[in-house]
């Protein structure tokens, strides 16, 4: 009789556990709806094309809300012309076509102008990891695959121009640069967070698509001016448009998200 018992509890218990897994995946948190509106709008134009340096991943779902339907997985950034990247990492679609777009129109451009020679690879610290902003209960965009922190760009010579020791170097090229490819950022991402913004980011620059209340952008990448609005790529405007979501929650800005380690 005992050895009954013992079997039907634990067949009870495992039955539990596993309907606790079950009803957790259905009832627990959820990621906002305006990340898999912006994938797919993404998707659906076309932004991004597959190739041998933009491989589709799988969908990555948790744990909790992190995750990205249909991320890929990235080694070289820029469509004209191809920038390999220190280490492959894990973006989502419109974070792919943002930091093409950017590395295309900006940073090619002043690198040419201030050195006279193209950027052939980027430095940078990450992307997706699963956590919180540094203190705070918000989840970093960095969960969702939605952020990039980009660190060094390696020039044809050889030479690396990077953040932490060019920034407020005495090399007035390297400090015009890194502050042109920072300011104009904002241009593309909606959260641009460079030395300027805190300590957090003393080491690199944080570009994400976070989406913040009615349209607002943080743009802390550099000195210059940066019209207002910028100019986000076609397909993700609807979903950047659609309001705040509550204080704290899933893709909503804390009150000084410059002074986060975001």
């Amino acid at each position: 009789m005992k050895r009954v018992l013992t079997v039907a509890l634990v067949i009870g218990l495992s039955a539990t556990i596993g309907g606790c897994a079950l009803f957790g995946s259905w009832w627990g948190p959820k990621r906002a709806a305006w990340r898999s509106e912006a994938e797919r709008a993404c998707l659906t134009a076309g932004a991004v094309q597959p190739s041998a340096d933009v491989r589709p991943m799988g969908e990555i779902d948790g744990p909790g809300t992190c995750g990205a339907d249909r991320p890929f997985k990235v080694s070289a950034v820029g469509r004209r012309s191809k920038a390999p990247l220190n280490e492959s990492t894990a973006l989502n679609c419109p974070m792919v076509a943002a930091v093409d777009d950017w590395f295309d129109r900006i940073v090619q451009p002043a690198a040419e102008a201030d050195f006279g020679q193209p950027v052939v690879g980027i430095e940078h610290m990450g992307s997706y990891n699963c956590r919180p902003i540094a203190g705070h209960r918000q989840m970093s965009e960095h969960a969702y695959m939605n952020a990039l922190d980009v660190s060094g760009f390696k020039l044809a010579d050889g030479r690396t121009v990077r953040v932490k020791n060019g920034w407020r170097s005495g090399d007035a090229v390297e400090v015009a640069f890194l502050n042109t490819v920072g300011a104009a950022a904002c241009e593309d991402f909606t959260t641009v967070l460079g030395p300027d913004a805190g300590a957090a980011h003393a080491d690199h620059i944080h570009l994400d698509l976070a989406r913040h209340g009615q349209g607002r952008r943080v743009c802390k990448g550099g000195s210059e001016p940066v019209p207002e609005g910028g100019r986000l790529l076609s397909f993700f405007e609807g979903a950047e448009r659609t309001g705040s979501v509550p204080k704290g929650s899933d893709g909503e800005d804390e009150d000084d998200p410059a002074a986060l380690d975001r």
